[in-house]
């Protein structure tokens, strides 16, 4: 048996702690950034349409870094290995920076609140690239059979739950009770302790030539983009999330608008969603093994665009908006797991397929591209959302913004069914 198969139960949730930190962070960002500085109405930092454009510049730096951090990672000869010095490192300027976001210099809406979020959101994103895309590179590396690394992934897509559900729910009760300022501070120490623990229990086995990427950075970008089960999968893996995307950065809009609620419920209410992704891991780990990844994660995304487009029928039924946004919310947690877990053992495969093709283990790079893709994606979620909010309304008099948000939010990851119904690789 190969022995990155042996991996043992204890490194397998030392490197899946990992993700948690990095599903907390993001999230966290996603769900509360345009929320805290632009649609308050104690207090306005940023106006809403100004935050797009910056939220889209932040995840334009995090795209184009990914790739990038990648490529370098692949060919580091570091004795630490080529994954694990990223990640020390960028983890302690990732906490700082996300700790800085919360605390704008000026507290009212001011162009100098807009300059020091561009500056301090794209290092956050630079360096959560940096740690995000050498963490993902890890598992292909780690585990190398298909099931093994369905197991590794449902242990990943757990402890991912277990941060969007501190992320959600933890952030909310600490904004009620001590303010956007303070949770960051605790957010940025849990993922710090999650980081760590992997940096401390994974040894990467040291640089050989074995290893050794003779590419050129424009080669390798070219063969990732020449390998079309990769594309087929990117492009539906990027939809998808950025429907998720959406989704969260709309939650709080329509927990309190829609569903007349307190602020502290888009916390709870997507912590009670991650209850639910909890539960599912079983089941989709089970129909992964019986039927495939990619019956299981196409199925999926047509759940989550079913439900999601559901939301923008909130308070036109004759039931409580509060419990039905609630059903509507909590029940995405299935898909969610889904997106959380298949993910890792799906572009495993597509890997496994660009090594018998050009002879080298590109996976950062591989990881990296995808994020290009993808976080260029959740910018222009964020863009739509902000957009939709600015011309048809964010408040209970106009609504109109909230409402569309739902069904915007289904309607991308619906198309990215359909283009992964092209992807060649069954189980």
């Amino acid at each position: 048996m190969n022995k990155r198969d042996n991996l043992g139960l204890f490194r397998q949730l030392a490197y899946s702690s990992g993700y948690m930190g990095l599903a907390l962070t993001s999230e966290l960002i996603g769900m509360w950034l345009i929320f805290f500085y632009a649609a308050r109405e104690e207090m306005v930092f940023v106006p809403v349409l100004l935050m797009g454009g910056i939220v889209f510049f932040g995840r334009v730096m995090d795209a184009v870094s990914s790739p990038v951090i990648g490529y370098f990672s692949d060919r580091s000869r570091s004795r630490f290995g080529r994954r694990i010095p990223f990640i020390a490192i960028g983890t302690l300027f990732l906490v700082v920076t996300l700790i800085l976001i919360f605390h704008p210099p000026v507290p009212a809406e001011s162009v100098i609140n807009a300059i020091y979020l561009i500056v301090v959101l794209g290092l956050f994103w630079i360096f959560f690239s940096a740690v995000a895309t050498p963490h993902h590179a890890l598992l292909p590396e780690l585990v190398s059979t298909g099931r093994e690394r369905i197991n590794l992934a449902k242990y990943v897509g757990i402890f991912g739950v277990l941060g969007l559900f501190i992320a959600f729910a933890g952030s909310g009760y600490l904004i009620d009770h001590h303010g956007f300022g303070l949770m960051a501070i605790v957010m940025g120490a849990i993922v710090f302790v999650s980081l760590y623990i992997l940096v401390i229990s994974i040894k990467e086995s040291p640089w050989s030539s074995a290893k050794e990427v003779d590419l050129s950075f424009i080669a390798a970008m070219k063969h990732c983009f020449m390998n079309k089960p990769f594309l087929y999968y990117v492009f539906a893996f990027t939809l998808m999330m950025m429907g998720l995307s959406l989704l969260a950065a709309a939650v709080p809009f329509i927990v309190t608008v829609l569903m007349g609620a307190g602020e502290e419920w888009a916390g709870y209410a997507m912590g009670m969603m991650m209850v639910v992704a909890l539960l599912s891991f079983p089941m989709i780990n089970y129909l992964a093994k019986k039927f495939g990844k990619k019956i299981v994660f196409a199925g999926s995304i047509l759940f989550f665009s079913v439900f999601a487009s559901l939301l923008g029928t909130i308070g036109m039924l004759p039931i409580s908006p509060f419990y039905h946004g609630l059903f509507l919310i909590v029940i995405m947690g299935a898909p969610v797991a889904s997106a959380l877990m298949l993910p890792f053992a799906i572009i495993a495969d597509v890997i496994d397929h660009d090594e018998t093709i050009t002879g080298f283990r590109r996976e950062a790079c591989y990881f990296g591209v995808q994020a290009l893709i993808w976080k260029s994606g959740a910018g222009i979620s964020a863009l739509i959302l902000t957009l939709l909010l600015h011309h048809f309304g964010k408040t209970a008099a106009e609504p109109l913004g909230i409402i569309l948000a739902g069904p915007a939010a289904g309607l991308i990851p619906l198309i990215g069914f359909f283009v992964f119904l092209k992807y060649p690789f069954e189980k």
